[in-house]
C-alpha cells in the first residue's frame, strides 16, 4: 500500500511558480496561482504583488497593475521600493507619465513613499512629453513634504535643464534655491551651466547669487564659474569686486 504525503506549499514555492507563470504563460496564469494561494491560506509577500504588477505592466495593462499596488496598501503591505520603480516606472515606460505622476502626487501626501525612492524616471518622462510644469509640481512637492531624500541630484537637475530650454529662468532661480536649500546641489558642471545661462541673459546678478548661495552648502566654483561673472559684470560696466577679488584669490594672482 502506498502512503501519499502532500506538502504544504511555503509563500517561497508559490512565488516561484507565479514568477514562471507570468514569464512563460502570462499574467493571468500567474494570477490562477496567485488565488490559490490565498485560498490555501497562505498570504501573499510583496514579491508576489510585484511580480504581479510587473506582469500587468508588461501586457500593456495599466489599471490592473494600479489596482495591485492600491491593493497592498489596503492589506497593509506597504510598498517598498522596488514596488515603487515596478509602478511608476512601468505607468511611464507604458506612456501614462501623466498618471504617474497623479499617483506619486497621492502615494507622497499619504505618506506611503518609500525612503530611498528616487522620482528620476518620472520627472525625466514628464520632460520627455512636454510637461515640464506637471515635473516642476512633483519637485515642489516633494521640497514641501520634506521628502528631499525621494529627489535625487540627477532629478533636481533634469527639471532645471528643462525650465532652461524653455527660457524660464526666473523660475530655475525659484527652484533652484529651493532644492539647495534642502541640501541638493548640482554638481559643479551642472552649476556652471545654469549660471553661463544667467549670464547669457543679463542676469549676472542672479547668477552671483545662485554662487554664493551653492558655496554655502559645498559646491565649490572653478575657474570657469569666476570667468563668466566677471566676464557678465564686465559687460555690464561694473565688475563685481568681491567676486573678482575671489576669482584672483583661487586663480593665486596678486594684486
Amino acid at each position: 500500500m502506498t502512503s501519499v504525503h502532500r506538502v504544504a506549499l511555503d509563500a517561497y514555492t508559490f512565488n516561484i511558480l507565479i514568477n514562471s507563470s507570468c514569464r512563460v504563460e502570462g499574467v493571468d496564469a500567474a494570477m490562477r496561482w496567485f488565488e490559490e494561494m490565498r485560498r490555501r491560506s497562505c498570504a501573499p509577500t510583496g514579491v508576489s504583488f510585484n511580480t504581479l504588477m510587473r506582469g500587468f505592466f508588461r501586457e500593456g495593462r495599466y489599471k490592473e497593475g494600479l489596482k495591485v499596488a492600491y491593493e497592498m496598501l489596503q492589506l497593509g503591505a506597504g510598498l517598498s521600493v522596488a514596488s515603487m520603480e515596478i509602478l511608476i516606472g512601468g505607468l511611464c515606460r507604458g506612456g501614462e507619465a501623466l498618471k504617474a505622476a497623479e499617483v506619486f502626487a497621492e502615494f507622497l501626501v499619504d505618506a506611503v513613499v518609500p525612503e530611498g525612492f528616487d522620482c528620476l524616471d518620472l520627472v525625466e518622462s514628464l520632460c520627455h512629453v512636454g510637461r515640464v510644469d506637471k515635473a516642476v509640481e512633483i519637485v515642489e512637492l516633494v521640497l514641501e513634504r520634506n521628502r528631499a531624500c525621494c529627489l535625487s541630484v540627477p532629478a533636481g537637475v533634469t527639471v532645471l535643464e528643462c525650465l532652461m530650454k524653455a527660457g524660464k529662468l526666473d523660475d530655475v532661480c525659484r527652484l533652484m534655491g529651493r532644492m539647495v536649500g534642502e541640501g541638493i546641489v548640482p554638481d559643479t558642471i551642472s552649476c556652471n551651466c545654469i549660471i553661463e545661462s544667467f549670464c547669457e541673459a543679463g542676469m549676472i546678478s542672479d547668477a552671483n547669487r545662485l554662487r554664493i548661495l551653492t558655496k554655502e552648502k559645498g559646491f565649490a566654483a572653478d575657474a570657469a564659474t569666476y570667468s563668466m561673472l566677471v566676464q557678465g559684470f564686465g559687460r555690464q560696466g561694473r565688475v563685481k569686486e568681491e567676486t573678482l577679488e575671489e576669482h584672483k584669490t583661487k586663480q593665486g594672482i596678486v594684486g
